[in-house]
């Protein structure tokens, strides 16, 4: 079997070219759900992008402390100057529970 040859998506042990090679930051935007009686994260802010990954899509997903996905949202990079975007989230998960974030642009 050979590893991963798709120019998009990394994984085995191939390493593949990316359209922000400098990293991203991301920030959380947060709101009281008065049903849930919890602070939720209802959208996530991922600056820093390259004007490169026009066009692409960049989806977060937030997890809990067993890394477990509780929360997700995407969106299409538009072409603009933009370099920050905030994405809203599908189902906004539990702010006391979310442990970490993962983003990806392809």
């Amino acid at each position: 079997l050979g590893g991963i040859t798709s120019d998009k998506v990394g994984a085995d042990s191939t390493v593949v070219a990316s359209c922000d090679t400098d990293g991203v930051t991301t920030s959380y935007a947060t709101a009281w759900d008065a049903t849930d009686k919890r602070f939720e994260i209802t959208s996530v802010t991922v600056g820093g992008v390259s004007d490169t990954c026009d066009g692409q899509t960049l989806s977060v997903n937030l997890t809990d402390s067993s890394g477990a996905q509780i929360g997700s949202g995407t969106l299409s990079i538009p072409t603009s100057v933009a370099t920050s975007f905030a994405v809203t989230m599908s189902t906004a998960p539990s702010a006391k529970l979310t442990e970490g974030v993962n983003v990806l642009i392809a």
